[in-house]
C-alpha cells in the first residue's frame, strides 16, 4: 500500500467497504492516533494564523503531523486487512486466540511460533493503546 498519498474519511470508508474490512477495536485505536494528529494540526494552523511571522515554522510541523495522520489511517487499514486474513480480531478475540494456543500446545506457550508470538504481542499492544486512549478521553 502506498502510505504517502493523502487519505480522508471518505477514502478510508471506501477502502474499508470495498475490501469488506471491519472496524475493530485495534483499527479504532489506530484511527484515534490519526484523530490526535488532526487535532494537533488544527491547533498549529490556528497558531500559524495568529502569528504570521512564525507561520513557516509551523507549516513544517503541520506537514509532519499530516504525514503521521495519513500513516495512522493506512496502519488502521493494514490492521483491518490482517484481522480479515487471520480470521480473528486482535483485541476482541485475543483471549480466544490465547486459549487456542494453550490447547494447541498443551499449556506450554514456550512452543508458540514466531508468528503466533507476534500475534500475541500485537493483541496486547493494541489493547493497551486502546485503553490508554479511552482513559485520556474520559478526563
Amino acid at each position: 500500500m502506498n502510505m504517502s498519498r493523502y487519505m480522508n474519511q471518505v477514502q478510508y470508508a471506501e477502502i474499508m467497504k470495498s475490501e469488506n474490512l471491519q472496524e475493530s477495536i485495534a483499527v479504532k485505536a489506530m484511527l484515534k492516533q490519526a484523530i490526535m494528529h488532526t487535532n494537533i494540526i488544527r491547533k498549529l494552523e490556528m497558531h500559524a494564523e495568529a502569528h504570521e511571522d512564525q507561520a513557516t515554522i509551523f507549516q513544517k510541523f503541520i506537514k509532519e503531523h499530516e504525514e503521521k495522520r495519513v500513516t495512522a489511517v493506512w496502519r488502521a487499514i493494514e490492521v483491518a486487512e490482517e484481522e480479515k486474513r487471520q480470521g480473528w480480531r486482535f483485541v476482541e478475540d485475543g483471549a480466544n486466540f490465547l486459549k487456542y494456543l494453550e490447547v494447541k500446545y498443551d499449556g506450554d506457550l514456550k512452543q508458540v511460533t514466531e508468528v503466533e508470538e507476534a500475534q500475541l504481542q500485537l493483541t496486547t499492544l493494541y489493547d493497551q493503546l486502546y485503553r490508554q486512549r479511552q482513559k485520556r478521553e474520559m478526563r
